[in-house]
């Protein structure tokens, strides 16, 4: 117990003790002085006060070295604090000493300790369903990627990373397990810098990652990275974003080079403590696309359901067939994220119309007419949980519908309703997270193609259909690292 303490519990009992001696000397009836002994003479009760003042006495000295103690004792802790502080810059000291020696023992320069790697590898099995085909299609794809990111300085980063790929497809890094265990391609697929100035701005030039807001529609393949220079602008993580791009499509050395400018703007806020929302607008001018072959090259090429024509008063030189329309596409973007039963919910809706879609073709065949203004494209879905900690999950739901010119369908994605435009139909996605890393996912596609135009069929019959049904399942195991 503390010494002060008991001290002062003496005093009190001694003042006790007084009061009752002086309460003794009182008479408490007519009787009183025949039955109570003597009563305390002033000597004692002198000798008590002194013992007290003599205990006051002690008490103010134990306080006075009580808190001489408890000072000594902040003392001390601060120089612990202090010390642990110490030692722990002096091992990072070490540490980071240590790793300079390494690298110079191994060749290499500082720089090292700015690189990050990263990877991930995707075994998928897939199933097609196509109305009309001669058999389903059954194969296994692998998809792998391998970069890293460089940091020049505070203010420049700089990524590299090659994936697989089957002739080089913009759409898809998928290899497909075949041709009798062929070696496969490794090509580039992101080769950019980036600069940022400032916490708001950033200038990118190269093979990069998309540079504008996009929602869990199909309207881009997350496959495609675009080609050129970017600039964006972020006011926080709400508020005001911005952006405008110029993507390099096709250079030629005798015509125009067919480009893409665009611009996006848009606003990110908050409803309440849990409730986001994104809402953003941006044009896609296609230059020189009109009259031109504008597509890939190879296998990967195609024009994936956009309008074609051999007409010479479209086609330039050397350009048949070409595109029949321009693309000048305007989309409006919107997406809530917010919780709903303790676990995210984020909808979207998405839509786009482009303005150039004005070629018709009318034909004696009624069937292989083609309508001006198929230029309207939209999606709505959802995603519900999140797979990210072992054991947790994530569903998605989507609905969609291109008209065959609404999108310049080189950017669309390439699985649903078979990569093409003039297509719709349902998306249903599901991933749950198997272990740190590792997830597992499933995509169940249930789409229409040819809504505008009717396909050409000649299994099981001669003619031509719209509405064509198309399946397509796909079973992912997908490992970062």
């Amino acid at each position: 117990m503390n010494p002060v303490r008991i001290v002062g519990m003496v005093a009190g009992i001694l003042l006790w003790g007084v009061a009752g001696l002086a309460a003794a000397q009182q008479p408490s009836g007519p009787d009183a002085a025949a039955t109570r002994p003597t009563a305390v003479s002033a000597a004692d009760i002198e000798a008590l006060k002194s013992q007290l003042e003599a205990l006051q006495a002690r008490i103010a000295e134990l306080e006075a070295a009580q808190q001489a103690r408890d000072a000594q004792l902040a003392a001390a802790s601060q120089a612990v604090e202090a010390a642990v502080s110490t030692a722990a810059e002096q091992q990072e000291a070490i540490d980071r000493n240590t790793d300079l020696l390494a690298q110079t023992r191994a060749g290499v320069g500082e720089w090292v300790g700015r690189w990050q790697w990263k990877g991930d590898l995707r075994y998928r099995s897939e199933h097609i369903d196509q109305a009309f085909t001669a058999r389903e299609r059954n194969r296994d794809r692998i998809r792998a990627r391998l970069g890293f990111v460089a940091r020049v300085n505070d203010t420049v980063r700089v990524e590299l990373q090659a994936t697989t790929a089957e002739n080089g497809d913009a759409r898809s890094s998928n290899q497909s397990l075949t041709d009798v265990n062929s070696r496969k391609a490794l090509d580039l697929d992101l080769a950019y810098a980036e600069w940022t100035p400032s916490a708001s701005w950033r200038l990118t030039l190269g093979k990069m990652k998309y540079p504008w807001v996009r929602t869990g529609s199909f309207f881009f393949d997350g496959d495609v990275n675009p080609e050129g220079l970017a600039v964006n602008y972020q006011q926080g993580s709400s508020g005001l974003f911005a952006g405008a791009w110029v993507s390099r499509l096709s250079e030629r050395g005798s015509l125009a080079d067919s480009n893409l400018f665009g611009a996006q703007a848009g606003w990110r806020g908050t409803f309440g403590n849990d409730t986001r929302y994104t809402l953003a607008a941006g044009y896609f001018d296609h230059g020189a696309v009109a009259g031109y072959s504008v597509i890939q090259s190879g296998g990967a090429g195609g024009f994936f359901g956009n309008t074609t024509t051999v007409d010479a008063a479209i086609c330039r030189s050397g350009q048949s067939p070409c595109l029949a329309n321009d693309y000048d596409v305007l989309e409006l973007l919107a997406e809530v994220q917010f919780k709903l039963a303790g676990r995210p919910l984020t909808v979207f809706a998405d839509y786009a119309r482009n303005a150039a879609a004005d070629y018709g073709f009318t034909s004696p065949d009624p069937l292989r007419n083609v309508p001006p203004g198929l230029d309207t494209a939209y999606a709505v879905g959802f995603t519900y949980g999140r797979a990210s900690n072992p054991g947790s999950w994530e569903f998605g739901y989507l609905y969609q519908q291109i008209e065959k010119d609404a999108l310049f369908a080189q950017w669309i994605d390439s699985d649903f309703a078979g990569g093409a435009t003039d297509g719709s139909g349902h998306a249903i996605r599901l991933a749950y997270q198997l272990a740190r890393n590792w997830r597992f996912g499933l995509t169940y596609m249930l789409n229409q193609t040819h809504n505008d135009v009717a396909a050409a069929v000649t299994v099981p019959v001669a003619g031509h259909v719209f509405d064509r049904d198309y399946r397509r399942l796909q079973l992912d195991l997908n490992m970062t690292y």
